[in-house]
């Protein structure tokens, strides 16, 4: 995504800010399920990745049924921008090129649950961006800043 206009570098600044987001998913019965993740995103907001446990909730969700949402918010909440697309989980040796990339790991949420630096034990979620929303809930206002299956204007 071109980081072009107030808008996108807005909407990029809070993402590059946030530590943490909250990832939404919905298992092939239709039932949602949300979690708090650490997560890595690309400067240009196409690429979120994160990790969990391979035997996780999220990870048996994501299996059946691969799209996810992402929420990231203003410590206000005056500002959330969604990042959403097909998410896939990364395990084993080719998961290591993201583990090398991920921030902060002594200090994720998925630590709680294991100790170990070793990331066979681990799933990378790699989420492609393919949406992204600015909203403004104070405003009552959603702006889509990016749909890649829409074409763009000439």
């Amino acid at each position: 995504m071109k980081i072009e206009n107030e808008a996108t570098r807005n909407a990029a600044q809070l993402v590059t800010n946030c530590r943490n987001a909250v990832l939404a998913t919905s298992d092939a019965e239709g039932h949602p399920h949300s979690a708090w993740m650490t997560t890595q995103v690309t400067t240009d907001m196409e690429e979120i990745i994160s990790i969990t446990a391979p035997n996780s909730l999220k990870a048996d969700i994501l299996r059946a049924n691969p799209q996810a949402e992402w929420m990231f918010a203003s410590p206000s909440m005056e500002t959330i921008v969604y990042l959403s697309g097909r998410t896939r989980l990364i395990e084993g040796d080719a998961a290591k090129r993201y583990w090398d990339q991920m921030p902060g790991k002594s200090k994720a949420y998925y630590r709680k649950y294991c100790e170990t630096e070793d990331y066979h034990k681990f799933a990378v979620i790699r989420t492609e961006v393919s949406k992204v929303v600015l909203c403004k809930p104070y405003a009552y206002t959603k702006s889509v800043l990016w749909d890649k299956s829409v074409p763009a204007a000439a």
